[in-house]
Parts: C-alpha cells; sequence; structure tokens
C-alpha cells in the first residue's frame, strides 16, 4: 500500500501539472486574440454536430503483473458531439461543445469488463489555413476540458465488483480537420488524437489506472449562421 505521503505528493504533482496545462491554454488564446482584435468584422457562428469513431483506446488500465490495457478492456468506440463554434476573424475560432462516448467492455483472461462511457465538455481553438471565404476550410485545432468517466464493474464468475468509480478526468486534443462550404451548410472531416487522464481506482493497486490517449476520427455536419 502506498504511504499518505506518497499519495499527497502524487497529488500534487498532479494539481501543478493541471495548472501548468491550464496557463498554457490560456496564453495560446491570448496571443491569438490579441492581433484579431481589429479584425472582428463579418463575423461566422456556425453549430457542427459530429459522429465519432475512436479504433482502439491506449494505455495501462491496471496496475501489477498481467493488468490490462485498455485496447484489452474495451472495444471499438463510439459517440456523438455538438459543438459552437464563432470564427471572430479571417483566420481564428473560438469553439465549444459537448459530446458523449460509449466503449463495449471486453474479456481479458477471464475478467469480463463493462461497458466504459465518457462524456466530454470542452473549450477550444482553431487556425484556419486558407480565408473565410474560401469553399474548402483545413484547420489546425486544439482542445482542452474535462470528461466525466463511468464507474466500471467488472466479473469473474461467479464474483462481481467494482473496479474504476465514476469521475471527472482532464481532457485534451489536438489535430486538424477539412470542411468543405456550400452556402450556409458544410461537411467535414477531423482527426483528433486526444490524452484523457486516468480513472479513479475502486480496487486498490491492481485498477489504478494511467491515462489514456485515442485517435477519434469525427465526421460531421454544420450549419453557419
Amino acid at each position: 500500500m502506498l504511504s499518505e505521503k506518497t499519495i499527497l505528493i502524487k497529488e500534487a504533482k498532479m494539481r501543478r501539472k493541471k495548472v501548468y496545462l491550464a496557463g498554457i491554454f490560456v496564453l495560446s488564446f491570448y496571443f491569438i486574440l490579441f492581433p484579431c482584435r481589429s479584425l472582428a468584422t463579418d463575423q461566422d457562428v456556425s453549430l457542427h454536430l459530429w459522429g465519432q469513431v475512436s479504433p482502439f483506446v491506449h494505455g495501462e488500465a491496471g496496475s501489477g503483473p498481467g493488468a490490462p490495457d485498455y485496447k484489452d478492456a474495451f472495444d471499438t468506440g463510439f459517440g456523438a458531439s455538438l459543438e459552437l463554434s464563432w470564427r471572430f476573424c479571417n483566420y481564428f475560432s473560438l469553439l465549444g461543445g459537448i459530446g458523449y462516448e460509449h466503449y463495449r467492455g471486453r474479456t481479458h483472461e477471464d475478467i469480463s469488463f463493462d461497458d466504459f462511457k465518457v462524456i466530454p465538455i470542452y473549450l477550444g481553438g482553431k487556425f484556419h489555413i486558407l480565408p473565410k471565404d474560401s469553399r474548402w476550410n483545413p484547420y489546425v485545432r486544439i482542445d482542452a476540458g474535462a470528461a466525466h468517466v463511468s464507474s466500471v464493474d467488472i466479473s469473474i464468475m461467479p464474483l462481481e465488483g467494482r473496479y474504476w468509480d465514476s469521475s471527472w478526468v482532464f481532457l485534451f486534443d489536438i489535430g486538424g480537420g477539412m470542411e468543405y462550404r456550400f452556402k450556409k451548410w458544410g461537411i467535414g472531416l477531423e482527426v483528433l488524437p486526444r490524452y484523457l487522464g486516468k480513472p479513479d481506482s475502486a480496487l486498490g493497486p491492481p485498477s489504478d489506472a494511467k491515462s489514456s490517449w485515442t485517435i477519434p476520427v469525427r465526421l460531421g455536419v454544420s450549419y453557419h449562421f
């Protein structure tokens, strides 16, 4: 068992990491907004509906000998998200969104895992490569926020128990996409490698997982007001 002092040190390091990442995120937005402050004319507000598939989740889903990886415990993930975006100048946008993801549980070495569900809530920004009046809209984006991850139960016949408790974790992603515009409508494709903080263990060290990462691929439709 870990000592109370070791646990407190780990928690302090995690808090410092989150503050550091949040500072970078806020500072990045400042340097985006500053050069655009005089260009906020003909602004474009849009609503985006995305469907997504996450082919895999990578990371350690437990600790100790024989502990599973996320890919051992969970299958391909599917989900959807809704975003509101504000293109306040020619090459930059701000956005906010909420989503829902579902990863079907698998059986690993006679241990059956319950389904894993994620509800991400995030803010982000886009750097647009082409001007606003272009029909094709390639961009790079970065997001940060929080995700509510569900509790996960396991069963080893005939025993059942809680593996992870539900919790809120840090979320961060960076990637890119392409949108094709036709009048007020658009269709888009994105690839967004994503980091997700570790869930809360319910069994102590055996279910003490690491953070995870995945590469969601998203296809969506948008409406520009």
